[in-house]
């Protein structure tokens, strides 16, 4: 038998459960970078033992459950877990072949949290006479998520995703195996997909909120940082369940926040510009739309698409340069705007990822 553990045999996958504290066998491949991370809170007891030497056995405490997994690139199919995974709210997609979400997140927070069952290991599966050293994480959501765009080139997105789990199970223990066999499906990532790249990207920048998605900044934006961090807390109660596990997320604080990096331009320097928005005395509401269109079809003219939309405020400025040339990076966080849009952020993403598959 070869040496298990190919690093290369590394899988990821996910499924989207329909209750939370409910495991469901994984509906699909990911191909993230990254590992989870497990941590079974082992704690020595404090007190005296009469020696210098640790004594008393350790105790179990609630578990911490994580993973930071990358995608580079980031296409649009895979895109979905993201949204989904964040903003949560249940999301069914509409239409087929091509697949319609629309994310609009409440500002109250009243949104379910969409919680996911994560599997992961390498060829050490339990097939063919090997041990199996898998691992399923179930109830995970998504504490933060930063999309990224290349510097230079107009080259393909890439993401980095930050997971918190509920809930850890082990197929090589006696006490905390799987209720499942895992992994549970033999599925390997996409081999052809439809990526999203900065090239096919447009910025529409206005005043007024009713406005929004109206102007646009041409030969203004180099690039783009978006992020998501969000608090969420483990519930628990007191019900006799004999479980580490939490029964449940509560939603904390949210924040949704970009970096522009701006070419000098009449738009972004000087008066009557993005930067004099920056620099004013009362803060200036600004109403940003980004629209991705591919050339690749999701069906008959039908474009592959991502648009996201947000209220911000400019909270920063930083220098920098791109080549030869001066750039100001301008960092917005989004607000709710309660009049016009009803929203903190909108997205909406045309792809091919069936419901079910999510």
């Amino acid at each position: 038998m070869p040496v298990l553990g190919y690093t290369r045999n590394r899988r990821h996958l996910l499924g989207r459960q329909s209750v939370f504290g409910t495991p469901v066998p994984a509906v699909r491949a990911y191909p993230f970078s990254g590992t989870p991370d497990e941590d079974e809170q082992w704690t020595d007891p404090e007190g005296d033992f009469g020696s210098v030497y640790p004594v008393a056995a350790p105790f179990r405490g609630v578990g911490e459950y994580g993973a930071n997994l990358s995608l580079n690139p980031l296409n649009y199919n895979d895109l979905t877990q993201i949204l989904s995974g964040f903003f949560g709210g249940g999301v069914t997609g509409s239409g087929t072949p091509d697949v319609t979400r629309i994310w609009q997140p409440a500002a109250d927070g009243s949104d379910d949290f969409d919680v996911y069952s994560y599997e992961f290991g390498d060829d050490a599966d339990g097939t063919g006479g090997k041990p199996n050293d898998w691992f399923q994480n179930t109830d995970g959501i998504l504490t933060s998520f930063t999309i990224d765009s290349p510097e230079t080139g107009a080259g393909v997105l890439t993401s980095q995703q930050q997971w918190m789990f509920g809930n850890f199970y082990y197929a090589g223990s006696t006490d905390n195996a799987p209720g499942i066999s895992i992994p549970s499906i033999t599925d390997v990532p996409d081999t052809d997909p439809v990526q999203i790249y900065l090239k096919d990207a447009s910025v529409f920048m206005d005043s007024d909120p009713s406005d929004i998605g109206s102007t646009q900044l041409s030969d203004s934006v180099h690039k783009f940082t978006l992020r998501g961090t969000q608090e969420p807390d483990k519930k628990f109660y007191v019900n006799g369940s004999q479980s580490f596990s939490p029964q449940n997320w509560g939603r904390g604080r949210v924040g949704i926040e970009i970096d522009l990096i701006y070419a000098k331009t009449e738009d972004t320097v000087g008066v009557g510009s993005e930067s004099d928005a920056w620099s004013a005395d009362q803060s200036v509401p600004r109403f940003l739309t980004v629209a991705f269109e591919s050339l690749v079809m999701a069906d008959i003219a039908v474009p592959y698409s991502w648009l996201f939309s947000m209220p911000l405020r400019y909270y920063t400025r930083t220098e920098g340069n791109i080549g030869g040339n001066s750039t100001v990076q301008l960092t917005g966080h989004a607000f709710f705007e309660p009049d016009t849009l009803a929203y903190p952020f909108y997205s909406e993403l045309v792809n091919t990822l069936a419901n079910a598959d999510l």
